[in-house]
């Protein structure tokens, strides 16, 4: 009974650590690779006051919350998975640096994302 209980423990915990999902890059990594197989998108605007952002896409506007303390400017360029909503880690291509950002809504016109910058920037 003990060697099944065991047996158990250690696949879970394999299974638990295989599963998770990390998108930091690893130290040393290629920024120019990371352009290659994310999203390119320009910032439209931004809240200085709250940090959070809009930014444009091919696919419409998405809105992000920024979870760092580095807040992007005007027209800076970034990439990530913007058509996804979520936790991201983002290159800013303008200032050459990784920073993590909510992606709150996408797929937006730029009235929604204003609706909704709103509404996450007073909270």
């Amino acid at each position: 009974m003990k060697k099944i209980a065991a047996f158990v423990l250690v696949i879970s915990s394999l299974l638990a650590v295989g599963c998770t999902k990390s998108d930091l890059p690893p130290e040393n990594y290629d920024p120019e690779q990371w352009m290659q197989t994310h999203q390119r998108a320009e910032v439209a605007y931004t809240d200085y006051f709250s940090g959070n952002y809009i930014v444009q896409t091919s696919q419409g506007f998405a809105v992000i919350e920024n979870w760092s303390g580095y807040t992007p400017r005007d027209f800076d360029v970034l990439y990530a998975h913007f058509q996804f909503s979520g936790m991201q880690t983002i290159y800013n291509r303008s200032g050459n640096y990784f920073t993590s950002g909510r992606i709150v809504a996408n797929w937006l016109t730029w009235g929604e994302a204003w609706n909704i910058l709103d509404q996450i920037s007073r909270q």
